[in-house]
């Protein structure tokens, strides 16, 4: 029988982070440096520290903005034709140590997916290593779906079936790791491994 089980990153694949955390962070007095859009580090867009960006984060995905993020593309879709399929979903997503962001997380998420259909998130610290949760999984060779390249090699290194989100901070990717636009894709890549 198929482990019938999706591990996923959250924010870039489920949720889309950056269109709270922008505007908040713009209320807050910080500028976008427009010709570092697509830079993965938070410093390098808003021209920080990266001690700042990490505060400012941790500060972010503490408060209430962190709590609706909308959805990810067309996540909501087939997340849900997914678990009606029989689909289990494993969130694993570094979102900080804060001790109101598990809650805060799982709450955005029931809200916009539905209750019942993420039990078990993972909330690690801030760019914390992944493979703590991964390894659980080694060689299981289920789904797990990252925008973040390096995270998502690591599930090659633990024998899963890693699919990259395309963003604007990964489009030079040129690894071995399947890179996917949106969920239709991912779904008929889930749907052809049966």
């Amino acid at each position: 029988m198929v482990n019938k089980t999706i591990l996923t990153d959250c924010d870039g694949v489920l949720l889309d982070w950056e269109a709270k955390f922008r505007p908040w962070m713009e209320r807050l007095g910080f500028k976008l440096n427009p010709h570092r859009l697509n830079a993965y580090s938070i410093g390098e867009q808003y021209d920080i520290s990266h001690e700042k960006s990490m505060e400012m984060i941790a500060k972010f995905n503490s408060g209430s903005d962190f709590e609706s993020l909308p959805a990810w593309r067309n996540s909501v879709e087939y997340v849900q034709r997914l678990y009606t399929e029989g689909w289990n979903f494993v969130v694993i997503t570094t979102a900080g140590t804060h001790p109101w962001t598990p809650g805060l997380r799982k709450s955005n998420l029931d809200k916009i997916f539905g209750e019942g259909i993420f039990n078990e998130i993972h909330v690690l610290p801030l760019h914390s290593d992944k493979g703590v949760v991964l390894k659980n999984y080694q060689d299981s060779k289920l789904f797990w779906i990252e925008d973040k390249p390096s995270n998502a090699e690591l599930g090659l290194r633990y024998g899963l079936r890693p699919l990259l989100m395309s963003v604007a901070h990964n489009a030079d990717y040129k690894g071995s790791v399947t890179v996917v636009n949106n969920w239709t894709e991912i779904y008929k890549l889930v749907q052809s491994s049966l």
